[in-house]
């Protein structure tokens, strides 16, 4: 209660009296509920009161008051129901403050009446005193009757009064417990959201755990309708802080338990949009539950959240409470399409979250929470476009979503919601830059991103989410160094995204496979650079990770399969790298056995199977080219492709990564004595790089892939190979020394410069040939 009197108090601190008589007089009711306005008879009253000419923005953008149309009018009312009993307890005290004043002036004006009858009782006093005497016998008689008769009234009164107060203690103490519950509801949804928002996860836990405590002590006969409905969302707004903090055992069975008793009630003949809206929200968290746990049901679960709320979201006239849970299950599905690799479908879904979010007040920032939604929303959608490849669209979109974000800071500059939103547009710019070769703006922009990354975690430290995507603002910054040739610069930025994602391991598979796929990445550079004992060091600790996921998942476990191919990947570089290709053939063998085997239960487990057959079948085609086993290499490269043409992901990267394994492939044709099929595969790789070449700024490892696909083309074309030799060798001198350093570059190099010197060699015998028999 005094919270919300605190609250009320501090809304109207600096506004006129006048103001505060408005909204008790006119936006609650005689007997105490809300009630709502026109916003133009509103505004007349304050102008009437002498108020500001915003104040009625003023008063919505701090909650006390909300706006909403109806019947195409825009009403004002109160914010919320629990505000009512702060409202009329300050209006009943004013109306005391004005009832004693008005008290006050009757006294005085009664006090000079009495002064003028004072003069004229004293004449008339000495008539009275004879009636007196003659009065008082009869008064005794009198006064002895009615003190009789009012004791016999009393105690008929005093029976009645003590049937009614007892009825009337139950009709209080049945107002008094809804009352409660209501507060418990305000707190657990409002008041939790805004707690959230400035990053306070464990407050939004020990509130929502208190009114589940709450709700499981009552007797069964009153865990129905609104109490119930109260109950599960408090279970749901638990369910959703626990995972936020990496309590994910926790979160599940919470969401769990709210969308039984939810269920219970839609059964039971309750089809209320809140109690909709509430099962559509539990729904929704054990759909992140499911999709932290790397589950297949992740994404029907997000679907079935949102089929849930377009009804009553898309209607006419739609509630705003409707259409802003419907624009969050929009986003958690746009994002969980993208995750499956079904980038066409998330656009689409998104698009409509963000129409929606707009309609409600985002862009124009007259709902803020809507505002956040959208800025989420332009996130995904830069992501899925740059899958697609359709980066100048991803820009824009990105562009526009930080706009917005940066409005909303400018308005709550520690709203989470809106550094999140922007923390991811600049993430995904980041990993955009690095796409379009731009390698030098992606390490200023991931800079960005790794900065309000760092100010989350500060404002929230137990949040995992912020910790993840802080580690993912690291590994783009490390990918963008690694292609300008600061190789160990990069290896160290890896490093430090490692050991942020272990902190969210205990978070659900995701996470953790999110770390091994950095251990693994960490081990591959570290390797190229010469340096394996580190790299075995995080794959060790990635071991250990993946040792206890092991123990928590079902035998023949799909997240421990990949987790195992990922840390194999790692040693399988290490050997490459390591100048020992029969083991890294031997690794990357058993792995793609085992994935071979492995049924993905749906499209998310489809891409990160592909996606593992092709860097495995990369890495042992490249070993068994080393080995001389042209024809296995050939095979094994050719399925890797195949995996590989699978993912649904176009940009220049994905093509970049294609064009790579085709190019060993075209030098395992060439030796294996094919060189018509070694020209076909080369030319489409050769173009593609042409086509980059003169867009790059300063990828340097796109110098030595264009590099590498010459060498291939002259293995196949004695004709050009002299110039085509020449070409690959100066490209990959012009990289930094320290680029020239790695195993891989010293690799390729290697090669060009023996065929120099064999072509050099040959061309020498054939002169001499010619001159003998000249």
């Amino acid at each position: 209660e005094s919270i919300l009197s605190n609250f009320y108090e501090r809304s109207l601190a600096d506004q006129p009296p006048a103001v505060r008589r408005v909204i008790e007089d006119e936006l609650l009711t005689e007997s105490g509920f809300r009630e709502n306005v026109a916003e133009e008879r509103l505004l007349g009253s304050f102008v009437a009161a002498g108020a500001a000419p915003d104040t009625l923005s003023v008063l919505v953008n701090r909650r006390l008051l909300r706006m909403e149309e109806r019947l195409d009018v825009r009403r004002a009312e109160l914010t919320h129901d629990v505000l009512c009993g702060v409202v009329k307890q300050s209006r009943d005290l004013r109306h005391e403050r004005e009832a004693r004043d008005a008290t006050e002036r009757l006294l005085a004006e009664q006090r000079a009446r009495e002064q003028a009858a004072r003069r004229s009782l004293t004449r008339a006093r000495r008539v009275a005193a004879v009636c007196v005497v003659l009065a008082v016998g009869a008064l005794v008689a009198a006064v002895l009757a009615y003190v009789s008769t009012q004791r016999a009234h009393r105690a008929e009164r005093e029976a009645v009064q003590a049937r009614a107060t007892a009825d009337e203690m139950n009709i209080l103490t049945e107002q008094a417990r809804g009352q409660a519950e209501q507060l418990l509801g305000y707190l657990t949804d409002d008041f939790s959201r805004e707690l959230e928002s400035f990053g306070r996860l464990d407050i939004v836990a020990e509130l929502a755990r208190r009114q589940v405590d709450y709700f499981r002590a009552l007797p069964p006969a009153l865990k129905v309708g609104d109490t119930a409905r109260n109950g599960a969302l408090a279970m749901v707004y638990y369910a959703k802080a626990m995972r936020g903090l990496g309590r994910i055992d926790e979160a599940g069975a919470a969401s769990a338990e709210a969308v039984q008793l939810l269920d219970k009630l839609r059964q039971g003949g309750d089809a209320s949009e809140p109690t909709t809206i509430a099962f559509a929200l539990g729904t929704m968290v054990q759909g992140i539950v499911l999709q932290n746990r790397q589950s297949a049901q992740a994404l029907p679960t997000f679907e079935r959240a949102a089929a849930l709320l377009k009804p009553i979201a898309e209607a006419p006239k739609a509630s705003l409470d409707a259409r802003r849970a419907y624009v969050q299950a929009l986003d958690r599905l746009g994002l969980e399409q993208q995750n499956s690799a079904q980038n066409e479908a998330a656009l689409a879904t998104l698009k409509v979250a963000m129409r929606m979010a707009e309609a409600a007040g985002a862009r124009d920032l007259s709902n803020l929470d809507m505002a956040a939604e959208y800025t989420n929303c332009a996130a995904w959608e830069l992501y899925s476009l740059t899958n697609l490849g359709r980066n100048a669209e991803a820009r824009r979109v990105g562009a526009d979503g930080n706009a917005v974000a940066e409005q909303l800071l400018k308005l709550r500059p520690s709203y989470m919601f809106a550094l999140r939103g922007q923390q991811l547009i600049a993430n995904g710019l980041a990993n955009l830059a690095v796409d379009d070769m731009r390698d030098a703006d992606a390490i200023a922009v991931a800079a960005r991103a790794r900065e309000v990354s760092i100010t989350l975690t500060r404002l929230d430290p137990g949040n995992t989410v912020a910790a993840s995507n802080l580690a993912n603002d690291l590994q783009v910054g490390a990918q963008a160094r690694w292609q300008t040739g600061k190789s160990r610069e990069a290896a160290a930025y890896l490093l430090a995204s490692f050991e942020q994602f272990r902190r969210t391991r205990q978070s659900g598979a995701t996470f953790l496979l999110s770390g091994v796929y950095g251990a693994s990445l960490y081990a591959q550079r570290q390797a190229d650079i010469g340096d394996p004992a580190q790299a075995r060091v995080a794959l060790t600790q990635s071991a250990r990770d993946l040792d206890a996921l092991r123990r928590t998942e079902p035998a023949g476990s799909v997240q421990v399969a990949f987790g195992q191919c990922l840390l194999e990947y790692g040693e399988s570089a290490i050997a490459l790298y390591g100048a020992d290709p029969a083991a890294a053939r031997h690794l990357g063998r058993e792995c793609m056995a085992r994935l071979a085997t492995v049924t993905a239960r749906g499209p998310e487990e489809e891409f990160w199977r592909d996606l593992t057959l092709f860097w495995h079948g990369a890495l042992v085609g490249h070993a068994e080219y080393m080995l001389g086993d042209y024809v296995a290499a050939e095979k094994t490269l050719r399925e890797a492709l195949a995996a590989r043409a699978r993912l649904p992901t176009h940009n220049n990267g994905d093509r970049r990564d294609q064009a790579g394994v085709a190019t060993l492939l075209a030098m395992s044709l060439a030796r294996g004595g094919n060189p018509a099929e070694a020209m076909r595969v080369i030319r489409p790789v050769l173009q593609l790089h042409r086509d980059l070449a003169p867009r790059n700024h300063d990828d340097q490892w796109q110098h030595v892939e264009l590099g590498s696909a010459l060498y291939a083309q002259a293995l196949a074309d004695p004709a050009q190979r002299d110039a085509l030799l020449k070409e690959a060798a100066t490209l990959m001198a012009s990289v930094p020394s320290e680029m020239q350093q790695l195993h891989s570059v010293r690799l390729w190099r290697q090669r060009v410069a023996e065929a120099q010197r064999a072509t050099t060699a040959a061309d020498s015998a054939g002169a001499a040939g010619h001159d003998a028999g000249g």
